[in-house]
């Protein structure tokens, strides 16, 4: 009996034992469970905080970039507004330079102009009435404002070139002259500066321009062929050749 008593008693404490055993156990494996899910919740959180971290950071990145293009960009963008300011005051300055020579440029072709027309008037009677007219386009030309200095200037350089051109070419044109008390029709023959001869159409009387006495003076019939010769030369009609025709003695040089 006391044999059963005493298992019994120890089968009850070992359950006992067991029970307020296992209580522990339990409790250490829920809280370890327990813990560990907060550790992958910390996790989580942890790799969302980098993730947010790292894209923060990229964004950082990305507009410094672009902070340090546009620095870039802007510093460029000054140093071509300051380009663009020096050259608009050298433009400015340009203006006024320009300005001052339109104005001092304009009596001076004004000037060439009157000199150019006393020179004609003075010159040998050749083609008076176009040049006369080419004076005319010229003082026309100093009048309107459409036409630039530059221009105007070089139409009176051009008037003065072909001044300058009679000097060196022989030439011939068709024209009148008072012969007595009657007008003729004439050929002419211009030789440079040093000569102006005309002759009949029908060839039978032929002169030539005195300067010093501003006349004309007929020529014996010596002069017939050479001048007759010189128009053709002058039409291309024939090749270059001599001829004699009068030439002014110049001021004080003995004949």
């Amino acid at each position: 009996m006391w044999k059963a008593l005493v298992m019994g008693s120890a089968l009850v404490l070992s359950t006992i034992s067991s029970t307020v055993c296992a209580d522990p156990v339990d409790n250490l494996v829920e809280k370890a469970v327990r813990n560990n899910g907060l550790a992958k919740n910390s996790q989580q959180k942890i790799d969302k905080l980098s993730d947010a971290t790292q894209q923060l950071f990229s964004s950082y990145q990305l507009e410094s970039k672009r902070i340090e293009d546009l620095n870039i960009y802007n510093l460029q963008l000054k140093q071509q507004i300051y380009d663009q300011n020096v050259k608009i005051i050298e433009l400015s300055q340009s203006l006024e330079d320009i300005s001052l020579i339109e104005r001092q440029i304009s009596p001076l072709l004004l000037r060439m102009i009157q000199s150019l027309e006393q020179f004609i008037d003075l010159d040998v009677p050749f083609l008076l009435e176009e040049r006369h007219e080419r004076i005319k386009f010229l003082r026309k030309a100093m009048e309107r404002a459409d036409v630039s200095s530059a221009e105007k200037f070089r139409q009176v350089l051009e008037a003065y070139n072909i001044e300058n051109e009679y000097g060196t070419t022989i030439e011939s044109y068709k024209g009148s002259v008072q012969l007595g008390d009657r007008s003729q029709e004439v050929d002419f023959l211009r030789v440079g500066r040093v000569a102006l001869l005309f002759q009949t159409l029908d060839g039978k009387r032929q002169g030539s321009w005195n300067q010093k006495q501003q006349q004309w003076e007929e020529l014996d019939d010596r002069y017939r062929r050479d001048i007759r010769l010189g128009l053709k030369m002058a039409q291309k009609q024939t090749a270059p050749n001599l001829i004699k025709i009068p030439v002014p003695t110049p001021a004080g040089v003995k004949k």
